[in-house]
């Protein structure tokens, strides 16, 4: 993290873009073997925070710089469906497998999209269908061509890095997407505000020569090629791990409570896995998970799980669910606010009978309690959720 320090985006951005650019170096040439599953470290990476306050581009421009000039495969965040799917059958490589030495083929290709509405496009069923199926590496994936025939591409291994506002997430996926195959393959990275002010950053040369050994470190990582295997110690580590949130699940208390979230905690140890083989490869060329992995693994997941409700909370099938979101999260930062403050606040998207309706909510949820006060003829609003 020391290489970030003179930018203003979130440390979480930065953790998250360079296990991506991780992701994009091993591509499809490293893997686990999990009973009848094979599992391959590509993943999907949405950073999420309001339009020009966390500097998420700020972090992804940093990523696209350390993995420029390595040969790695990465392709245009502009590009249509038909155009993705040529780029990503002429990124056709090979390497020998060092265990078994077959030569093996495989079409590895990141995505890098500061503006994932442009990328995803608007409502693109298709696109998302297709975006579901690269997600598990298949062997070989079959599509329609133009000329209504058919073609596959062999190995397909896609990882995905993008950034949005939570206002477009409504825009970009369907309201049947929410919480489905696709966004459960997400890990969002959710940030409210940005780390610090930095009104003139300084780039000394212990930050230049910080940027060519992680080239460098990414470079060597790129080369790296074969199974990855758990050792008996972690094994034994993540059994317990596992049978423990299949509890809580079976017990109705997942890691992440909204229901909207029910098919990412469903496929979560698949995302442990990813990351298991992301920081084994930080950190040495063995090609083991040990203990220590496991752990960082699991730390950076449960820290990004924290906020990862909140990208959804906006979205819904209520007429009032947006607006409500936003009064929210104001008297949760407000404490205390009037009734007729919040209405001058709002006054563009409600009216007395929709705060009314809001009202009952908020205080049905007991996160607000209503207090009047008949002296001043006023309603107050105070926060009642503890943190």
């Amino acid at each position: 993290m020391e290489y970030a320090q003179e930018t203003e985006s979130p440390l979480s951005y930065h953790a998250w873009t360079g296990l991506s650019l991780l992701a994009a170096a091993l591509s499809r040439r490293v893997y686990i073997r999990w009973g009848y599953e094979v599992i391959y470290p590509n993943m999907y990476i949405v950073l999420v925070g309001p339009s020009g306050k966390c500097r998420k581009g700020s972090a992804m421009n940093l990523g696209k710089d350390i993995i420029s000039g390595l040969g790695i495969k990465v392709t245009s965040e502009s590009i249509t469906r038909e155009a993705l799917i040529r780029s990503m059958k002429r990124a056709i490589a090979s390497y020998v497998e060092p265990d078994t030495g077959i030569l093996r083929f495989h079409c590895s290709l990141t995505a890098m999209s500061p503006e994932l509405s442009v990328f995803l496009g608007q409502n693109d069923v298709k696109f998302l269908a297709d975006l579901t199926d690269w997600y598990d590496s298949l062997d070989n994936w079959v599509y329609e061509t133009k000329g209504s025939g058919t073609d596959e591409i062999k190995g397909v291994c896609f990882n995905l890095l993008g950034a949005t506002a939570p206002d477009w997430l409504q825009s970009i996926l369907p309201e049947e997407a929410i919480g489905g195959g696709f966004t459960s393959r997400i890990i969002f990275i959710v940030e409210e505000q940005k780390r610090k002010t930095i009104p003139l950053p300084i780039i000394s040369e212990r930050l230049s020569t910080l940027r060519e050994a992680l080239k460098e470190d990414l470079e060597r990582i790129a080369t790296l090629g074969g199974e990855f295997v758990f050792t008996d110690e972690t094994k034994e580590i993540y059994a317990a791990w596992y049978q423990r949130e299949d509890e809580k699940i079976k017990e109705g208390n997942p890691a992440i409570a909204d229901p909207r979230f029910a098919g990412y905690c469903e496929r979560r140890a698949t995302h442990i896995r990813k990351l298991c083989m992301l920081f084994s490869a930080s950190r040495g060329e063995d090609l083991l998970v040990i203990q220590n992995d496991f752990e960082r693994s699991m730390e950076v997941l449960l820290s990004a799980e924290k906020n990862m409700e909140k990208v959804f909370s906006g979205l819904g099938s209520t007429p009032y669910a947006k607006i409500t979101e936003k009064i929210l999260e104001f008297l949760k930062d407000r404490k205390r606010v009037s009734r007729s403050e919040l209405l001058v606040v709002f006054y563009r998207d409600l009216d007395m009978n929709i705060l009314e309706v809001i009202e009952k909510t908020l205080s049905a949820m007991k996160v607000i309690k209503v207090k009047i006060d008949p002296t001043q003829n006023e309603t107050y609003y105070v926060w009642n959720k503890t943190e």
